[in-house]
């Protein structure tokens, strides 16, 4: 007869977390000896965090990459565009600068005042620009027939300061204006009234005449001549004096 032994009455089971969905997505991790099932689990959790973190600094690293690349490209892009801009402005300044002058161009030989046919009748008169060739300044200037056939040239502005010459012919204006009675055109300065008498030379400097005498007013001297001389009909203006 078997004796009745007490009956053990096993231990209750402990209460177990409640298992996550996903957890039976994720592999079974590795059995270390010595390293706990739970300590495998937290390191792995722990280092997914930084993989993670270095994820997004790498897209981010990427990005700014790709940004200074599309800038560097844009600024060579546009540096050679300037580049390029400069280069035609210089090529075309050059080309400019090696033009030749059409001034100096037109005007290397004397100057070319008028025709002996313009300036037919004694007292006859016309305005011109005489190039000075080795300054190249443009002078206004004039040339006269005289009465015995021979032509005066001579540069409107006068000798000393900035007044313009001017030729009256008008003997009733050199009486009443200029206080002058003349018997045939006067060249006459407005600024000072001073009268140059065309038929009538004076002194310059030392033993140099010039033809306009002053007989009237303050002015030094007689306007500035211009040699002049006759080539195929053509009044030429050669020399300044």
């Amino acid at each position: 007869m078997s004796a009745n032994l007490p009956t053990k009455t096993p231990d209750a089971p402990l209460d177990k977390p409640a298992e996550n969905k996903f957890d039976r997505f994720r592999p079974d991790m590795p059995k270390i000896p010595g390293v706990s099932q739970d300590h495998l689990q937290a390191a792995h959790g722990a280092a997914g965090v930084p993989s993670q973190r270095m994820i997004q600094i790498g897209g981010v690293a990427a990005a700014v990459l790709v940004a200074a690349i599309i800038f560097w490209g844009l600024k060579s892009k546009r540096h050679t565009a300037i580049n390029s801009s400069t280069d035609s402005d210089v090529a075309e300044q050059s080309a400019s600068d090696s033009a030749p002058n059409p001034i100096a161009a037109a005007h290397e030989g004397p100057t070319v005042a008028a025709t002996v046919d313009e300036l037919s009748k004694p007292w006859s008169a016309k305005k011109f620009i005489f190039v000075n060739r080795l300054t190249q300044q443009n002078i206004d200037a004039m040339v006269i027939r005289l009465p015995g056939g021979e032509f005066w040239a001579f540069s409107l502005q006068a000798p000393f300061g900035r007044c313009e010459l001017e030729y009256v012919t008008d003997l009733a204006i050199l009486s009443t204006q200029y206080r002058f009675k003349a018997s045939h055109p006067m060249v006459v300065s407005p600024c000072d009234n001073s009268v140059f008498d065309p038929l009538k030379v004076g002194p310059l400097q030392g033993n140099t005449w010039a033809r306009g005498e002053v007989v009237q007013g303050s002015s030094l001297r007689p306007p500035i001549s211009i040699d002049i001389k006759v080539s195929d009909r053509s009044i030429v203006a050669d020399e300044i004096e």
